[in-house]
């Protein structure tokens, strides 16, 4: 009955003072808001990291040739997923039922060399089936210019080339280019290829590198009839990677004389994305704590000046007789209403805002005056929404401002109510 009395009371003590109220719930709103937006940007350009990184490189788990390995660098042709047989299909039918296992895709990059004018140029192709990687890696959405190619036919060599390696070119839609590359036999093979789209994945990196041709019209380059260099796997959840490559090995080592094994996007390249993810996260995850505090200060300042100018006030229910425990209850309830209210507009504006960025997205090539070309970011990231989003912002709110109306007030509750009435600390 005493708590709802101090609740009654502290109710009204929010309401009789309106523009002490109004100054700490919008300071608390504007921490809120700050917070979900910045929390909702971090997710989204981590996740746009993450999966440029998976779309072009490592996938979640690669199926590659044991020799491959040792080679990588050198990306021997050779060395590829060849079947058992007849094909690299036999390889995907074995795996294909593992638990975890979403899509399997077959791909082969390689090496190419172009002479255009007189100066030789390193590229890097990207063979695969557009239209199965459509929920990975949408080629077809991203052509800024022409269309996407069609599959192999005899005289048909058709190309898709990044934005910013067609600008560095000079070529257009229409324009022929013939490549040599190395083959799976070992020799030298060349092929013209007909430019019919340009494409732009928002990445500078991987739009000056990669150009992309059709899986079929690439093993007729590069003598890989019934072979590919990789099978990219997707998962339900990337975080299996581990335990579902360690199946997918059970299976494989199964058949005898397997040259095929499975790596994890942890265990590729020597642990190479590993460690860049992990060493992104923790930036990521510094960065944002700098913010929350921030944040936390804004709030902890306004709600602590709030009780510290209400001395006089403290003095005046001590005389009346209100016991110190009840002082500190009586603020701190008024810090948990102010502070929903406040939080609650904070994550109205926060989301509104991040939802919105999340559908437009935001350039930060514009912002910073340039791409970021040396990371597999894009130049336009869309910043992460969800409800989760909210009720962290929310809590996050709540719960600072409570928390720290607790020691000014404690301190002001061990005041005598005579020198609490003269405003003396």
């Amino acid at each position: 009955m005493k708590s709802f009395y101090i609740y009654r009371m502290a109710l009204r003590n929010i309401s009789r003072n309106r523009k002490r109220t109004l100054l700490s719930a919008v300071a608390i709103a504007l921490a809120v808001m700050f917070i979900c937006f910045m929390r909702s940007y971090i997710t989204g350009m981590w996740d746009n990291v993450r999966d440029n990184v998976f779309a072009f490189q490592s996938a979640h788990v690669k199926i590659v040739n044991k020799d491959f390995i040792k080679e990588e660098k050198l990306m021997p042709l050779d060395l590829s997923v060849y079947g058992y047989e007849k094909d690299y299909t036999e390889v995907m039918k074995l795996v294909k039922n593992v638990k975890g296992i979403k899509y399997i895709f077959p791909r082969t990059k390689f090496g190419a060399i172009l002479n255009l004018k007189g100066k030789w140029e390193n590229l890097m192709g990207f063979a695969l089936d557009p239209e199965r990687e459509a929920p990975v890696n949408p080629l077809k959405y991203k052509i800024v210019k022409g269309r996407l190619f069609k599959k192999y036919a005899p005289g048909r060599h058709e190309i898709v080339v990044g934005e910013v390696l067609a600008q560095e070119l000079g070529v257009k839609v229409g324009d022929k280019l013939t490549m040599m590359s190395k083959t799976a036999e070992e020799g030298l093979g060349h092929m013209t290829f007909k430019i019919v789209g340009i494409s732009s994945f928002g990445v500078p990196e991987f739009d000056k590198l990669f150009f992309f041709v059709d899986l079929s019209v690439a093993a007729r380059f590069l003598k890989m009839e019934h072979e590919v260099m990789e099978l990219g796997i997707y998962l339900d959840d990337m975080d299996e990677s581990v335990p579902v490559a360690e199946k997918i090995n059970k299976i494989l080592e199964s058949r005898p004389d397997n040259p095929y094994i499975a790596q994890a996007w942890e265990n590729q390249s020597g642990g190479q994305y590993y460690n860049w993810f992990a060493m992104a996260d923790n930036i990521y995850n510094i960065v944002y704590f700098v913010f929350l505090v921030l944040a936390s200060l804004v709030i902890i300042n306004t709600t602590m000046m709030v009780i510290y100018e209400r001395m006089k006030e403290i003095g005046t229910i001590a005389a009346l007789g209100m016991r110190g425990a009840s002082i500190v209850k009586l603020f701190f309830y008024e810090a948990v209403i102010i502070s929903i209210i406040g939080s609650f507009f904070g994550i109205v504006a926060g989301g509104a805002l991040s939802y919105l960025m999340s559908q437009s997205g935001i350039n930060i090539a514009k912002l910073t005056g340039g791409s970021l070309s040396d990371i597999a970011i894009s130049n336009m990231i869309y910043p992460y929404f969800g409800l989760d989003l909210l009720l962290f912002a929310f809590v996050f709110g709540v719960v600072v401002a409570s928390l720290c109306a607790f020691i000014p007030a404690s301190k002001a509750a061990r005041i005598q109510p005579v020198e609490a009435m003269k405003g003396v600390l």
